[in-house]
């Protein structure tokens, strides 16, 4: 009988084995594989010389390869915490039944149905180089210049007094504009699974909270948090996992996908891209994404492992 279960499993399972094999497993082999040649621009000399790991030096030694990594971790670690607090925030709002909840869940998660590239074009508009719709609504409505100025905030002027806008998608900080429409992009995702996380939690555990006279504080700090704890922390790996590999908002608000940020927002996926499909260092681009492979692989693993380990329950 149990062989007979074992052959019924292993028919199943087959088709999903074959298109993980092709569709995962190949991939990352291939990947390895071309990361040890010196791969150019001409298919004849592709393997002819194998460099064993010296493109993983060349990759590091890179210039700009330092300043993508420093605004993909700025990134990450904005957008993941950013996405992860507000969608907590607005399950927690939302949880409870109420008038028109599903119009205002439904009217949430359009943010995130429509396509990150969209996304991209959108805000690259919002925060374009000249006449922007932000620097109209701070300098000509809001008038935030003259607001500001009463907290020591400078800004630049020409000789006619006229206030020069600033350029927000090339500037040193730009990293801190691309991540507003990953942030307004992602966080009802978070959103919906908190809320299936929450509604998980039994109403007699609240009740006998209020018996006791734990107050919303109390309630969240030692009762809901700690069961959400899992869904918590499995959040938050989803996020770094999505925003770790962010491209097409990105490439998209810099010019509808010239894959060249300013140096302010470059990161590494668009910097992966350029290296091997813009430059033809395919050997130094695969060995880029290996690295990557393997840090994201190890982080996800790791707290992965905790969280099969029931140290989060």
């Amino acid at each position: 009988m149990n062989k007979q279960n074992n052959r019924i499993a292993f028919f199943f399972a087959l088709p999903t084995s074959i298109i993980l094999l092709f569709f995962l497993v190949l991939p990352v082999f291939f990947n390895l594989l071309i990361s040890t040649f010196d791969i150019g621009t001409n298919p004849e000399q592709w393997f002819d010389s194998n460099v064993a790991l010296d493109n993983y030096a060349a990759a590091i030694m890179q210039d700009g390869f330092i300043n993508a990594v420093r605004n993909s971790i700025i990134y990450t670690i904005l957008t993941t915490f950013g996405v992860t607090a507000i969608g907590l925030l607005a399950a927690l709002c939302l949880k409870d039944p109420f008038k028109g909840r599903g119009v205002v869940i439904t009217m949430v998660m359009l943010s995130w149905s429509i396509p990150s590239y969209v996304v991209g074009i959108f805000f690259g508009y919002i925060f374009q180089q000249d006449n922007s719709v932000v620097n109209f609504l701070l300098f000509d409505v809001l008038r935030i210049d003259i607001y500001s100025s009463w907290f020591g905030i400078q800004w630049s002027y020409n000789e006619l007094g006229q206030i020069i806008a600033p350029r927000w998608l090339d500037y040193k900080y730009s990293v801190l504009t691309v991540a507003i429409p990953a942030i307004w992009h992602y966080w009802p995702y978070s959103m919906l699974l908190f809320l299936a996380g929450l509604h998980s939690i039994q109403s007699d555990i609240n009740k006998a909270a209020i018996m006791d006279g734990a107050d919303k504080i109390d309630k969240f700090l030692y009762i809901t948090f700690p069961i959400l704890r899992p869904v918590f922390v499995s959040v938050l790996v989803q996020n770094f996992i999505i925003n770790i590999y962010s491209f097409n908002i990105v490439v998209m608000m810099f010019g509808n996908g010239t894959i060249i940020p300013s140096k302010g927002a470059d990161m590494i996926i668009p910097y992966i891209f350029r290296t091997s499909f813009q430059y033809w260092s395919l050997g130094i681009g695969a060995s880029l994404s290996t690295m990557l492979m393997l840090i994201v692989g190890f982080f996800v693993f790791y707290y992965y492992k905790k969280l099969n380990g029931n140290e989060y329950a």
